[in-house]
């Protein structure tokens, strides 16, 4: 975005964007605005990882010129700060890690469920969930930790639905999002990166064995589609 930053605190206008501490109080938006204003393609070292650094392109006629040449600028060598080497890259990469035409033919796979006329087919399914999400928060009083019981609970469970996984399965799927994304902390998970060894899951997203429980879940819904097959994104 090159418009003013929203109100409020802008943070400092020197504020190190390679470092994942730099957000915990929110986005540094001084410091993107003057990268725009005087320094719109900037390096970075990375002083707080084991990378050497990144390129860091701040404006968005910018951004676009870079995502459209593919020719270029590549996503195939990672588009992470953790740096790995070279087995890790290939067996954590995701859709995002791959150039045209490999990223073409997985798009084309998935694009037909999330076409316009597929997702308005999910609203009332998504209305649902959310009543009852809420519906559940409220069960226990009118006072409640919203991030807890709303905000963690509808993204993965909506995907889920998404997914066209079974209902009940939900809470799993909310726990093991956490576990996997916070994969830092120790409320989430009980091998925190940086804290104990994770060498034995390094080939797993995020270095964490709930990577390892998705993935065997994910295999367990395939197997059941390939005998029952459905229309939904698996």
């Amino acid at each position: 975005m090159t418009g003013p930053a929203p109100d409020g605190d802008r943070g400092s206008a020197d504020a190190d964007i390679a470092d994942p501490d730099t957000y915990v109080d929110g986005v540094p938006h001084a410091t993107f605005e003057r990268l725009r204003r005087d320094d719109p393609v900037s390096w970075w070292e990375e002083d707080h990882a084991d990378g050497g650094g990144f390129w860091a392109v701040t404006r968005h006629a910018d951004l676009l010129t870079v995502s459209r040449d593919v020719g270029r600028f590549s996503n195939a060598q990672g588009i992470r700060l953790e740096e790995m080497d070279a087995e890790e890259t290939e067996a954590r990469r995701t859709m995002m890690e791959l150039d045209p035409p490999e990223h073409t033919a997985y798009r084309r796979l998935v694009s037909k469920p999330f076409s316009r006329r597929a997702v308005y087919a999910y609203e009332n399914a998504i209305r649902v969930l959310a009543r009852d999400v809420i519906d559940d928060a409220l069960a226990g009083g009118d006072r409640f930790d919203f991030v807890d019981r709303i905000a963690k609970q509808l993204p993965m469970r909506m995907l889920g639905t998404l997914l066209g996984v079974p209902g009940d399965d939900g809470p799993w799927l909310v726990e093991q999002g956490d576990a996997l994304l916070g994969n830092t902390d120790p409320e989430f998970t009980t091998h925190p990166v940086g804290l104990v060894d994770t060498e034995e899951f390094r080939l797993m997203p995020f270095r964490s064995p709930a990577g390892i429980e998705l993935f065997r879940y994910a295999q367990e819904q395939a197997r059941i589609r390939r005998q029952h097959p459905t229309d939904d994104v698996i």
